[in-house]
């Protein structure tokens, strides 16, 4: 069926006039100023994302302490492993753990309002089966079901390890102190955090042989917001921990590194014709300057006149060319060829 017979000429014309009168409406509303909508780079999608690599470090050393900690609660070797920060919805935060699971509602002092510490039930069960000797046996269970006497004692001790980690993980940054307001069992009913807000969360996979389990520590915006500046300004600031055993150690290694020394007593230019050219019997003029240059790792130091001490060709320094402070400066390339010690 073609066109015309669906279409009469009138409708058609009719027709061409709207598309028309809305293809020029459209040009002129993209250049209309007033259609822009404004971004404000203060937002919390900005803020949360500038604060990610300080998380990141805070986040790394949480996780190594917790896996010192947990060495010691359960007497076994277990794989701790920090995965990278996200920021997320607490809707899908939410949602995305499973039932039962020890949702614990922290205090995070001196900041103002409530975090998320969860401890998922693969987490608990191993931890348990670990401590009392267990092959790894992953229990499960047919419904949900609240957790045991043992379980909540170890969520407990669970969750004082966790509280000192944390406070030492934050100490270069903030002094905290961590305490428990409350805790549920099931996701769904957690109600103390705005669900409007987004989350950071910060997921630690605790693994031993073929069963893992994950710890989440999820911080609202408004939790960070106050010490935004803080945190901030401190990935220009270094943390210093001295050690006097380190750095002991450190000089002497330093003392005997192996460092290349060059000295070279003319040289000269030569282009790559004459350098093919060159035949058994040529004499080449070099002119020999009264002193030399020595030059460690390509840095000169210092110089002085060349001669034979002991059967070997030696150099006696009569002066250095530079403070220590002046080598990085004096970096040249080399201008002579070394030479062999002369037996």
């Amino acid at each position: 069926m073609s066109t015309d017979e669906l279409l009469s000429p009138d409708e058609r014309e009719a027709l061409m006039e709207v598309v028309s009168e809305t293809g020029c409406s459209g040009v002129e509303t993209v250049g209309d100023q007033e259609s822009a909508l404004p971004y404000d780079l203060a937002g919390q999608d900005y803020a949360i994302s500038s604060l990610l690599p300080v998380l990141e470090t805070i986040h790394e050393r949480f996780a190594h302490r917790l896996g010192i900690g947990l060495f010691d609660l359960v007497r076994r070797e277990l794989t701790v492993t920090a995965k990278s920060v996200e920021r997320r919805a607490y809707p899908d935060f939410t949602r995305s753990l499973g039932a039962p699971c020890s949702a614990n509602i922290i205090q995070l002092s001196p900041l103002s309002g409530p975090a998320l510490l969860v401890f998922d039930v693969e987490l608990i069960f191993m931890i348990v089966d670990t401590f009392f000797g267990g092959t790894g046996r992953m229990y499960k269970s047919t419904s949900v079901r609240d957790f045991t006497t043992i379980e909540t004692r170890f969520i407990q001790r669970l969750l004082d390890l966790c509280f000192s980690c944390l406070e030492e993980a934050w100490q270069p940054f903030v002094a905290l102190k961590c305490n428990r307001i409350g805790s549920e069992n099931r996701p769904q009913f957690i109600t103390a955090l705005n669900s409007n807000e987004p989350l950071t969360v910060c997921t630690i996979q605790i693994s031993r042989d073929n069963i893992a389990g994950n710890v989440h520590l999820a911080l609202p915006y408004s939790l960070l917001e106050p010490i935004r500046k803080t945190l901030l300004s401190s990935l220009c600031q270094e943390h210093p921990n001295p050690s006097p055993a380190l750095t002991e150690r450190l000089h002497d290694g330093l003392q005997e590194s192996q460092v290349e020394v060059r000295c070279a007593l003319a040289g000269f230019e030569l282009s790559l014709s004459d350098l093919l050219a060159l035949r058994v019997g040529d004499v080449i003029p070099v002119n020999i300057p009264p002193t030399a240059v020595l030059r460690v790792e390509e840095v000169p130091l210092y110089s002085g006149h060349y001669g034979i001490a002991q059967g070997w060709s030696a150099l006696k320094i009569d002066q250095a060319l530079s403070a220590p402070d002046d080598w990085a400066s004096r970096l040249t390339p080399p201008d002579f060829a070394p030479f062999a010690p002369a037996p």
